[in-house]
């Protein structure tokens, strides 16, 4: 809206007055006479300035058209593991949001595949389909014709390994499994005429009459063997089990092709 008004001056006084035209304050220009002459929907994907009346208008350039990898919309949607952003003027490209990096684990509760996250059991995907994490690990776990297969980690522990690697050129200590392993454990028995001896992880049971601990000054004896008295963590458990918890292993593929 624009409005004006003057003021005149008489002699000791001083009058202010409008002129004809402020009787009437002056329209705002339209959309159209402004040049916002298409609407939204006929600008999209080009360069845009959309009218401040009406929103529903809008100027653009009919050789101008912006794309939605200019705008880091780089990835197919269906290819995406999980969320992602969609393009405004193309539906089927995006941006997807990814949790982790092709190759990368965790630890979860839940029981199967999911955003992109394969359970580490041992099966077989294929290599065109699931590229990024082929190119992560290549076929250091396994390889049946065009299919790659994840590792399988059910039913044991992960060790931080004690290398580092670049690309799919995995170290031997990722991808070879190693069996179960405690300290050795080591005894002696002596046994003789007027003095026998033992050590280690031999006892001899307890009888009446003052002997030493490792040391029967009597002829012949018999010793047990048992592991737990030298350390009670033997014994506990038919495997080398440490306290633990269960929960599935994932790895992650990235996008994955359709």
């Amino acid at each position: 809206m624009n409005c004006s008004k003057f003021a005149f001056l008489l002699p000791g006084l001083v009058l202010a007055a409008f002129d004809a035209r402020a009787q009437t304050c002056v329209q705002a220009p339209s959309c159209s006479q402004l040049g916002f002459t298409k609407s939204v929907s006929q600008c999209s994907g080009k360069n845009m300035i959309k009218c401040p009346f009406d929103n529903s208008l809008a100027y653009c350039e009919d050789n101008v058209i912006i794309s939605c990898s200019s705008l880091g919309f780089t990835d197919t949607v269906s290819e995406c593991p999980g969320e992602y952003v969609k393009c405004p003027s193309d539906s089927t490209k995006g941006k997807c949001i990814l949790e982790a990096r092709a190759g990368d684990l965790k630890y979860s509760l839940r029981g199967s595949n999911h955003n992109g996250w394969l359970l580490c059991n041992g099966s077989y995907y294929d290599k065109t389909q699931y590229a990024e994490l082929y190119s992560a690990i290549g076929t250091k776990f396994g390889s049946s014709g065009n299919s790659f297969r994840v590792p399988s980690y059910s039913g044991n522990f992960m060790k931080s390994a004690a290398s580092s690697f670049s690309g799919s050129n995995l170290p031997s200590s990722f991808t070879s499994y190693q069996s179960a392993g405690l300290p050795n454990i080591t005894g002696t028995i002596h046994v003789g005429r007027s003095e026998n001896s033992w050590a280690g992880a031999f006892r001899k049971p307890q009888q009446s009459g003052g002997y030493s601990s490792h040391h029967d000054s009597r002829d012949g004896g018999y010793y047990t063997f048992d592991a737990s008295l030298s350390n009670s963590i033997y014994g506990r458990s038919t495997t080398v089990t440490p306290q633990n918890y269960s929960a599935n292993v994932f790895i992650y593929a990235g996008k994955i092709k359709k």
